[in-house]
């Protein structure tokens, strides 16, 4: 049988259509072979990404959770702080009160100034001692402003206490072991209109020091009196007070 020219074309023409099929057909399974490799990989790096993402929102909110609970001890320590700052405050406040009325502390307030003077006429006869300011005039002076209400006196700028002395020396009167001369000036601070009342009244202390004595008397409302704090022995005085509240049980 002769062969044709038709024929080779034929064959030649299957041939290369046979070639480019099956080049395509490998073509392709390459391309969804690579497509499949990176779409996992993709897949897998966005797991590890959502994993990562997860741990990151749970330490978080662990973290957030720490927080709330420090905010709470904090805010509960400075409750508990404020509750012992109140305290502290309070009993500084008594502390300070009870220094005051030991005299340990320096006061200013409104009162009455009580001001006894030797006369100054001199008898030509008589007793001398008439005509001068004695240690007992003095301290019914400070009695009768204490029972009045006076938070606090001094005579002379010596800041009186509970344990107190005043005694005469010769001319001379002892205020806290500390020698004073007259004038006497007895600084009270309190309400300044009792004060004035208890000392003035008919019959009081007052009117007797000028009916049994001739020494001068001068009575003066004050809206500001300084008085100074005790200036003796703090050890002494809270010796006494502690001898004198075991003697009271």
């Amino acid at each position: 049988m002769k062969i044709r020219k038709i024929h080779v074309y034929l064959t030649l023409v299957l041939l290369a259509f046979g070639f480019i099929i099956s080049y395509s057909v490998q073509f392709t399974k390459s391309i969804s072979s690579t497509d499949s490799a990176i779409t996992d990989s993709q897949w897998e790096k966005k797991q590890r990404l959502q994993e990562k993402i997860l741990e990151e929102q749970t330490q978080v909110q662990n973290l957030e959770e720490q927080l709330q609970k420090i905010k709470q001890r904090v805010s509960e320590i400075e409750k508990k702080m404020g509750d012992q700052e109140d305290q502290a405050r309070e009993v500084l406040e008594e502390l300070d009160e009870i220094r005051m009325w030991a005299g340990l502390l320096p006061v200013t307030g409104k009162g009455l100034v009580v001001t006894l003077n030797d006369s100054k006429t001199l008898p030509e006869s008589g007793n001398m001692n008439d005509y001068i300011v004695h240690e007992e005039q003095i301290r019914q002076v400070v009695n009768e402003l204490f029972s009045s209400g006076a938070e606090a006196i001094s005579i002379n700028g010596q800041r009186l206490t509970t344990n107190s002395a005043i005694r005469c020396v010769g001319p001379t009167v002892l205020v806290n072991e500390v020698k004073t001369v007259p004038p006497f000036e007895i600084s009270a601070i309190g309400e300044s209109e009792i004060l004035l009342t208890a000392l003035d009244m008919p019959g009081g202390v007052v009117q007797n020091l000028k009916e049994f004595s001739n020494i001068d008397v001068k009575l003066e409302i004050k809206e500001k009196i300084d008085l100074p704090a005790y200036t003796g022995d703090s050890q002494k005085l809270f010796r006494a007070d502690h001898l004198a509240q075991k003697e009271d049980s």
